[in-house]
């Protein structure tokens, strides 16, 4: 399991609680995240960049708490992709 994904999982779940807006959005990305980080889906640049470009979108739409644990959440995801072999 990648520790990274898994916390980027936690970390959107837990900005989906203090979300009022995009409440939903944000817990499907939680849920393929932690897809990603279980091995159950196939993990990739492409992919990963796809994630953050969604958080990225949600981000700006939500109270500053909520957006700082999004960011966090993106940070994670960087983090883990400095590793991913490919482009």
């Amino acid at each position: 399991m990648s520790n990274e994904l898994a916390d980027a999982s936690d970390t959107l779940r837990e900005a989906s609680e203090l979300a009022d807006q995009h409440r939903d959005r944000l817990g499907e990305r939680s849920d393929a995240l932690a897809e990603l980080a279980t091995g159950d889906a196939q993990v990739d640049h492409g992919r990963l960049a796809r994630e953050t470009n969604k958080l990225h979108d949600i981000e700006g739409d939500l109270d500053s708490d909520a957006a700082d644990l999004v960011s966090e959440a993106r940070d994670l995801i960087a983090t883990y992709r400095e590793d991913l072999e490919g482009v």
